[in-house]
């Protein structure tokens, strides 16, 4: 079975005026998301906009990945190489490899129409292409393909390990969890966003991708430990704070909304590429640093009401001292 678990950033990607790729200022927010305590990065997704780069860009960033897990080795990388052509997706998956990550994730080929037997052979060459695990990325609002329990069935007969789902259509969800589990599959199934995470967490689930750890990393962390606890009225104030805190930052695109948190935080948030623009504006800025401020407040209260226990996230020199 897969041994990556616990909360996934969709790291979000810096750029310079210019739309050229940070990479100084994107290792430096990648290695403060391990120090809050992230288990892992989902690198080059949606978030990310890795759909708005080059295979060299892309590669560039797989190797800030590496750098920034060098003092955190338990922590976990996942590498997006999902792409408009199969030959595109095969070179960043054996490129992933060669670097050291944990597994690779593709979304289904965008932009094209194509038959469910042309996306099952893009899949099955970027399975077959490399020895690490391959997820299969569920996101039918971007590649406009819905998969289907059958069709993870037959993906599963070639050798696919993982599905990242962003549909969050639990019927489908549950039904491809629950056949892993009921038929002992090494197969491993991650929930792509905070969106149902309580839901998640009681079904036995183990994984999330947590697109608040770009600008709150503590938060998650935190409740994470929480849904360790057998403390089921706690789990749900805490999701419920989640929830509304989300509802109220994400003011528009995610990514979008995530720039301007991070820089709400008081952090270097960079640029955006084009076609995309991040309107940092003093209104979206001060909303999203009261709302911040509150969610903080917030969780941190509960974490007092039922005397729970939380350690701190593993810092920068206790794991550079293993």
């Amino acid at each position: 079975m897969s041994d990556i678990s616990g909360v996934i950033s969709p790291c979000i990607t810096l750029f310079k005026e210019d739309g050229s790729v940070d990479e100084p200022a994107t290792l430096d927010l990648w290695t403060y998301f391990f120090a809050n305590g992230v288990d892992g990065l989902f690198v080059t997704g949606s978030y990310g906009l890795g759909p708005l780069m080059t295979n060299d860009e892309r590669l560039s960033l797989f190797k800030v990945a590496v750098k920034a897990r060098e003092k955190f080795p338990d922590r976990k990388l996942i590498a997006h190489v999902g792409a408009a052509d199969t030959k595109s997706a095969v070179e960043l998956a054996t490129q992933a490899e060669a670097l050291g990550f944990d597994a690779v994730a593709a979304v289904a080929p965008w932009y094209n129409k194509y038959s469910e037997d042309l996306i099952f052979d893009y899949f099955k060459t970027i399975i077959q292409s490399v020895n690490i695990p391959t997820y299969a990325y569920n996101n039918p609002k971007t590649s406009g393909f819905m998969f289907t329990l059958d069709f993870v069935k037959k993906l599963q007969a070639v050798g696919l390990k993982g599905l990242k789902d962003a549909s969050v259509d639990f019927k489908f969800l549950s039904s491809v969890f629950y056949d892993a589990k009921l038929n002992h599959k090494d197969f491993h199934v991650i929930l792509g966003t905070e969106n149902c995470w309580l839901t998640w967490s009681q079904m036995g689930g183990d994984t999330i991708i947590g697109g608040m750890t770009n600008y709150v990393p503590d938060v998650d962390y935190k409740i994470k430990k929480i849904f360790e606890t057998n403390n089921y009225e706690a789990k749900i104030k805490a999701y419920t704070l989640a929830t509304n805190f989300r509802k109220q930052i994400l003011f528009t695109d995610s990514t979008i909304s995530s720039h301007v948190a991070l820089k709400a935080e008081g952090r270097y948030a960079g640029f955006s590429r084009a076609p995309m623009e991040v309107p940092y504006t003093d209104e979206h800025i001060n909303n999203a640093k009261k709302l911040i401020t509150g969610i903080r407040r917030d969780i941190d209260a509960l974490i007092k009401e039922y005397n729970f226990d939380i350690p701190e996230p593993e810092t920068l020199s206790t794991a550079s001292a293993k």
